[in-house]
């Protein structure tokens, strides 16, 4: 990683452009901001380097790939087990941004959040009711609806369901 240095104004136009499309090529880039390709891609991946660019990301159509449930889950873990948990949890398909909370009394509960998309509620449901099975940390889990167009949160405990399904995580 190289040495940073402040961005410029030709580096924050880069940085929107790229935001607005990924796709774009140097040159497209370039002529949005006034440079030739070769500097525009130097540019790039100087600041690709510096870790100010992390990737390159795809903006999907969750729905048109058939997933109809966009959620928002929280799963509270003994606190013995949180380690353990985070590191199942960075295993099962589709759970993204899953990260741990600090919370200010951690003495029994540790507390994930994380996001998902899937095919419809009973997958969902029945995803969460393996993890809760299998391993016996989970304490609880609480997976809010969200609407993908509005983002309004429906809520369904799902607490201890224990369904027969076997999901492969």
């Amino acid at each position: 990683m190289s040495k940073k240095r402040p961005l410029d104004a030709v580096d924050v136009a880069i940085l929107k452009a790229l935001q607005k499309d990924a796709s774009m090529t140097n040159q497209a880039i370039g002529e949005l901001v006034g440079l030739t390709p070769g500097p525009t891609h130097s540019r790039i991946k100087r600041m690709k380097e510096e870790g100010i660019i992390k990737g390159i990301h795809a903006d999907l159509d969750w729905k048109a790939l058939g997933y109809e449930m966009f959620c928002f889950i929280e799963l509270k873990v003994e606190t013995s087990k949180a380690e353990e948990a985070g590191q199942i949890l960075a295993q099962v398909p589709n759970l993204w941004n899953v990260c741990r909370l600090v919370d200010p009394t951690p003495e029994r509960e540790a507390t994930f959040r994380m996001w998902s998309v899937t095919d419809s509620y009973q997958t969902m449901l029945t995803i969460m009711g393996n993890l809760l099975e299998t391993y016996d940390g989970f304490c609880d889990a609480q997976v809010h609806a969200m609407d993908m167009v509005s983002r309004n949160p429906g809520v369904m405990n799902v607490d201890r369901v224990l369904l027969g399904d076997q999901v492969p995580f």
